[in-house]
């Protein structure tokens, strides 16, 4: 049965080896928001992180989010919610290796590299629900932008209250919940081919040419 956990960040490699998959998450600290035009600028070109820009220990969003300065404080123009993970899989092993982030949030799934990263290092992939941007920002304040120059790809600084919930899809034990589903479905469609007559689920679907009668 999955379980419940209320995390503090920053979290320790302890806090995350014992989640489950399937366990639930609320998050209280910070988290640092990030995506492509972020990663590509600091993993492919080569570029220092900002100062004051620190991951290790941290959780870290693949956010799709507007926002503006509004006098003193950043605040959201759109909902920040989530993006898609596996966009960002080709950077995010060395984000675990390199700055020792201890979650990573997003959806979708992350893909073999990240899986081992997380097992490594120590790490977790938590789930967020997608279309929940709402209710998801109302537990999130925007402390900090970080070249700005990138506007709505820039890194956020966030703090969190009881943000989630989360839920545990890549554990720090090797274990994928996105890649247990693929099995399950291969499985069963392999059930279902062989209950339909069909020979093999790889066998490609016959074409028949229309011939348009004279």
């Amino acid at each position: 049965m999955s379980k419940e956990w209320r995390l503090k960040t920053p979290l320790s490699e302890e806090d995350v080896r014992k989640l489950e998959l399937l366990d639930i998450v609320y998050l209280t600290g910070k988290m640092w928001g990030i995506r492509d035009e972020n990663l590509r600028r600091h993993l492919d070109h080569g570029q220092p992180l900002p100062e004051g820009v620190n991951y290790r220990g941290y959780p870290v969003l693949h956010e799709a989010s507007g926002y503006k300065k509004n006098g003193d404080e950043w605040v959201f123009t759109s909902g920040m919610g989530n993006t898609t993970s596996t966009r960002m899989e080709r950077w995010m092993p060395q984000i675990v290796e390199r700055h020792g982030c201890r979650a990573i949030l997003g959806k979708g799934g992350m893909l073999e590299g990240t899986t081992n990263a997380c097992k490594k290092y120590g790490c977790v992939y938590l789930s967020t629900i997608g279309g929940a941007a709402s209710h998801y920002d109302s537990h999130a304040k925007i402390v900090e932008v970080y070249w700005p120059d990138l506007t709505s790809q820039a890194i956020l600084e966030l703090e969190l209250k009881d943000y989630g919930p989360c839920f545990v899809a890549i554990d720090a034990h090797g274990n994928n919940h996105y890649f247990n589903q693929r099995k399950d479905v291969e499985t069963r469609r392999a059930d279902i081919y062989r209950k339909a007559g069909v020979s093999s689920p790889s066998a490609s679907p016959q074409i028949i040419p229309i011939v348009p009668q004279r």
